[in-house]
């Protein structure tokens, strides 16, 4: 089967925390590439596609990346997220850390 991504996606699996609407939730993050990531269904999410969410990615202790984006599919067990424009380098970084992308 072919990709028809924009961007290819590298397997991640880190726990993250999730935010709607104020409201955190710790998610398991199972890829990422520079549009977006296919994050585990948090307990609870009651969100739907277009709804925006900012997802916390720490670093160490000393460091956490947040990057907003928006649900473009809710499914059982799962979210696809698209970044928001203009994160470009917070991405990379994550990519780097998280999925050892160059």
């Amino acid at each position: 089967m072919d990709e028809k991504r924009r961007s290819p996606r590298e397997d991640v699996f880190t726990t993250i925390m999730i935010s709607p609407n104020g409201h955190e939730n710790r998610a398991t993050v199972y890829n990422v590439s520079e549009s977006g990531a296919r994050v585990g269904l948090p307990v609870d999410f009651k969100r739907s596609v277009g709804a925006p969410v900012r997802l916390f990615f720490t670093v160490d202790e000393d460091e956490t990346i947040i990057l907003e984006a928006e649900v473009v599919r809710v499914a059982v067990d799962h979210l696809g997220v698209q970044f928001m424009p203009s994160q470009e380098d917070d991405i990379r970084h994550v990519m780097r850390e998280f999925a050892g992308s160059r």
